[in-house]
């Protein structure tokens, strides 16, 4: 579940920053209004945000049928896919899954998995489908990608018969060649009468080295129609809103398709995802604090500055019980101070530095209401929600006593202040080239 909810959120985020919204869906910059600024020191660990939109070109759609899928039965993606789908996928979940039939690239333990719907016909189709096949042969042991057929029949006149001749070439076992080419020769496929389709694609598989009269006889014969029609019919029942339509590591994605850059800028969190998860607990630890003591913690960063924060063990005990385990842990070593708006808050706690991160467990809100952010130097902790609190925590940089009620205070910064305000400025959200953030090399507790 936590792999889920951080996966929307990355794909939220990369989505709207491919049509320049900011990187972070509940981040807008901090600005003198309380609630603009409050949203800044959320968490996104846990969002079940929707997939927000973006534009290479938009997405075609028809007016379609809604006719029940054919019963059929799956054959193996590596021969003729000669009858309909057994057990069309009823919901996006299923349809995410990898069944005998599909034409499938790339690796065989992805990270990345796009499933495609998409239409020979289709003019962002044709723009997609290059750049998943430059991603695939740059990324080839992480992003695996899948073909599947949904020909826009009321408004593409020669889409299902390309499918069909994908088919047959496939049969032939050369689906992605003849992929390529259809969409290498859009331009002129899709200005053809349909009478011309059939040699077009007879000539299209020569030119591939392929039987193209094999493949004149599976056109005229209609050897694949069945099984196009079943996937179509599939796509038609499942909603999807046109082409090309992708499901991304289970997650519908809607309203076009993100840039290059945007799908390698994913990976890279994908990754870092991959590598939080082996960090990560079960549950929260065992009470192992006293109430009664005093603990300070000392901050070091790489500059080779510190501070020292007062820790709030009767107002917070469950925070300060978590945030002391943390820290002996070695949780914090290396972590950067992600964002960073001067004059209301610096927070870290996030091992990824997206804001996404979190230790695998939550701790309910514990609120002091004799505590407050008035002042300089609170530290809190941040949060996607009431009883959301992770590892994520800031320090207040100037009045945020507007923020009371909904964060819990553990702890005062007593020493080095103006270390604290010194770290560097940085707001991905407003500017993805942000510097980099100012890292903590340790952090070190004493029980007084």
């Amino acid at each position: 579940m936590k792999r889920w909810f951080l996966l929307t959120a990355v794909i939220m985020m990369l989505w709207l920053v491919a049509c320049g919204a900011p990187s972070n869906p509940i981040d807008p910059a901090a600005t003198a209004d309380p609630e603009t600024a409050e949203q800044a020191i959320t968490t996104e660990t846990e969002v079940e945000g929707e997939a927000g939109a973006v534009e290479v070109e938009g997405n075609e759609t028809e007016s379609a049928t809604t006719n029940e899928p054919a019963a059929v039965v799956n054959t193996t993606g590596a021969q003729s896919n000669l009858t309909p789908l057994a057990s069309p996928a009823a919901d996006i979940p299923t349809a995410a899954q990898v069944r005998t039939g599909d034409w499938i690239k790339g690796a065989e333990d992805p990270i990345l998995t796009v499933v495609e719907y998409a239409d020979f016909q289709c003019p962002a189709c044709s723009a997609v489908s290059p750049m998943l096949k430059q991603l695939v042969e740059t990324y080839p042991d992480e992003v695996q990608v899948i073909y599947r057929h949904f020909p826009l029949v009321n408004i593409h006149d020669k889409a299902h018969l390309a499918a069909q001749a994908a088919e047959a070439a496939g049969a032939q076992g050369q689906f992605w060649p003849f992929h390529d080419a259809i969409f290498a020769n859009f331009n002129e496929f899709s200005a053809l009468d349909p009478s011309e389709a059939t040699e077009f694609f007879v000539r299209l598989a020569q030119d591939t080295g392929l039987d193209g009269e094999q493949l004149r006889a599976d056109l005229e014969n209609g050897t694949y129609e069945p099984y196009v029609e079943s996937v179509y019919q599939e796509a038609v029942g499942l909603g999807l809103p046109g082409t090309p339509s992708l499901i991304v590591n289970g997650e519908l994605i809607q309203g076009g398709t993100p840039p290059y850059e945007a799908w390698v800028e994913y990976l890279t969190l994908l990754r870092e995802t991959a590598s939080l998860e082996e960090m990560q607990y079960d549950a929260p630890p065992e009470m192992t604090i006293d109430e009664s003591k005093q603990y300070f913690a000392t901050v070091t960063l790489e500059s080779g500055d510190s501070f020292v924060i007062e820790l709030y063990p009767q107002s917070a005990p469950l925070t300060v019980n978590s945030f002391v385990f943390l820290a002996a842990e070695g949780w914090f070593d290396g972590v950067t101070f992600h964002r960073v708006l001067p004059g209301f808050v610096a927070q870290t706690g996030d091992p990824t530095g997206t804001g996404m991160g979190g230790p695998g467990y939550a701790i309910p809100n514990e609120v002091d209401p004799a505590l407050t952010h008035a002042d300089t130097g609170i530290v809190a902790m941040a949060n996607s929600g009431p009883d959301t609190n992770g590892s994520q925590w800031y320090i207040t940089l100037g009045d945020a006593s507007f923020l009371d009620g909904g964060y819990t205070i553990f702890g005062r910064v007593i020493e080095g202040m103006e270390t604290v305000q010194s770290i560097t400025p940085r707001d991905p959200s407003t500017n993805p080239n942000a510097p980099a953030g100012d890292k903590i090399v340790s952090i070190v507790v004493e029980e007084r």
